[in-house]
């Protein structure tokens, strides 16, 4: 029971003092709460208008028209250079208008000129292939004048047409003895034995080795005999020379020669 005593006595005070407090604070609260109406004190900034300095704006206006000026100039330049580049592009096109003109010009010209050399060449050429004909005329007629001399001759002194043979083989072998040159290998015994070819005009046309001697140098040297003849002279008769000399043998010894 003490013990409880203890501890209500302190409790008791306890609550007194916070009591004594709160009733303080109660009765003061008025003076130290302050009034909430009371004016709100306000603070203004002072502004004056600045008039602009004259000065800068005069500067500001001369350096806006010198900038104008500039760009005006700077227009004007580039279309001078624009008009420039134009006319210079008008004179290129012209004058390359007329080099090609003139480029065509020339090679008419040119082309021209070639075909007159052309037509001059020509004529030359047909003149010059004229007289060629006309000489080799001659010469065919000198040689068939000799021909028919040759065989006029030849005819008088033979009877029969076997005679008339031997008398055309006569010359032939006169002219290949005349146009073979004997080799140094030649020796006698000797022979070679070749196969020629004519044409009705007597011309010789081919000449083969039929029969080797077994030396090379004379069987070249007998062909080129007969090759250098080129012509022979044989009958106007078609059947005697079809018969007689179409072709022929001809036998060449180193000692003689015979056909």
């Amino acid at each position: 029971m003490s013990s409880i005593r203890t501890y209500i006595l302190p409790a008791a005070l306890a609550l007194a003092v916070h009591v004594g407090v709160i009733a303080l604070l109660l009765v003061n609260w008025d003076e130290s709460v302050p009034n909430a109406s009371a004016a709100v004190e306000h603070y203004y900034i002072k502004a004056a208008l600045v008039a602009e300095n004259p000065h800068k704006v005069k500067q500001q206006k001369l350096a806006d028209a010198a900038l104008q000026r500039r760009q005006a100039k700077a227009r004007l330049a580039r279309q001078r250079d624009a008009a420039r580049r134009a006319e210079l592009d008008r004179d290129a096109k012209a004058k390359a208008d007329l080099v090609a003109k003139a480029s065509q010009a020339a090679e008419s010209s040119r082309l021209e000129t070639l075909r007159i050399a052309a037509q001059e060449a020509e004529k030359k050429r047909i003149e010059d292939k004229l007289a060629q004909a006309a000489k080799e005329a001659s010469v065919a007629t000198e040689q068939d004048l000799a021909r028919a001399l040759s065989e006029e001759q030849d005819y008088r002194l033979a009877v029969t047409d076997d005679e008339k043979a031997m008398a055309y083989v006569s010359q032939i072998q006169r002219e290949i003895i005349q146009n073979w040159s004997r080799p140094p290998s030649a020796r006698n015994g000797m022979q070679v034995l070749l196969m020629v070819f004519l044409v009705p005009t007597g011309e010789v046309v081919d000449v083969t080795l039929k029969t080797s001697s077994g030396n090379d140098a004379f069987d070249r040297s007998a062909m080129l005999a007969v090759r250098k003849a080129e012509r022979f002279i044989v009958p106007a008769d078609s059947a005697q020379f079809e018969r007689n000399f179409r072709e022929f043998e001809v036998m060449f010894r180193p000692e003689d020669l015979r056909l």
